[in-house]
């Protein structure tokens, strides 16, 4: 379904910036000028000047500082305050934006803006990014296991420290993403023994396996929505019996493991 919004702000059930407004206070900038701004933003200087006016006179701080010089002089620009509003206008829209799109991939969870961001937009050196929920947290001297659920009902497990369980706001049922780097995760065709300290150890298909003259890559599917990749150096390479289509167990330590979150 092909669906648009207009992002519109109101103050007190009246106007204060729509699409309209926030191009003239983009080309305000961009011209130095309320008249020149009006003109490039296609509205007539009357109604870009009532627009200044009345943003000026209701926001908390003036958005546009500007010279008297009759209708064809003087000189514009958006105070701080004004390109601060710009920046959180466009960030709203790009919010938006995310959420209509992810209205047409069921793979999205539209419960958590996090889970919206680590599906389409979150971008990080880790090449593994896992979106979960917390389902407990058991603390230990100055660690705390954290477990993670993901989609399919898998879980996996961090070690984080105390100070960071605080500082992350971390509770039972909070969305968090988890990251981990390749050459942290091992591949096997068999579980190992939990009590050796093999925790973290997700199932999934092997999705391929790519080798050069440095490393080997071992991707494998754990869900619809997810895959973990492994980066085997040649000290440390994918056994022989690795191949695509077979069932495979990701390993990795829980203190390889970063967790992130919206707080």
């Amino acid at each position: 379904m092909d669906v648009e919004a207009q992002l519109t702000l109101s103050q007190n059930g009246k106007l204060f910036a729509n699409p309209m407004r926030i191009a003239l206070l983009k080309a305000i900038q961009q011209t130095g000028s309320i008249s020149q701004g009006a003109k490039l933003a296609g509205i007539s200087y009357k109604a870009a000047h009532d627009a200044v006016k009345d943003m000026n006179s209701r926001a908390e701080a003036p958005l546009i500082d500007s010279e008297k010089g009759g209708k064809g002089g003087g000189g514009a620009s958006l105070t701080r305050h004004g390109l601060r509003m710009v920046q959180m206008y466009e960030l709203l829209e790009t919010i938006q934006t995310m959420g209509l799109q992810a209205l047409n991939d069921e793979n999205v969870p539209l419960h958590s803006l996090l889970g919206i961001m680590s599906r389409m937009s979150l971008q990080t050196s880790a090449r593994n990014q896992l979106f979960g929920t917390i389902t407990d947290i058991q603390p230990h001297s100055l660690h705390d296991l954290v477990t993670i659920s993901l989609d399919d009902q898998q879980t996996l497990t961090a070690s984080i420290t105390r100070g960071s369980t605080r500082r992350l706001k971390l509770d039972i049922g909070k969305d968090v993403v988890a990251l981990i780097k390749g050459p942290a995760v091992s591949v096997t065709t068999q579980p190992l023994p939990s009590e050796k300290g093999f925790i973290n150890q997700l199932k999934g298909v092997v999705e391929s396996v790519s080798t050069d003259e440095n490393a080997t890559e071992v991707v494998i599917k754990i869900s619809d929505n997810d895959a973990v990749y492994a980066l085997m150096d040649h000290e440390a390479k994918a056994p022989a019996t690795i191949k695509t289509g077979m069932t495979a167990y990701a390993s990795f330590s829980p203190a390889q493991v970063i967790v992130a979150t919206l707080t």
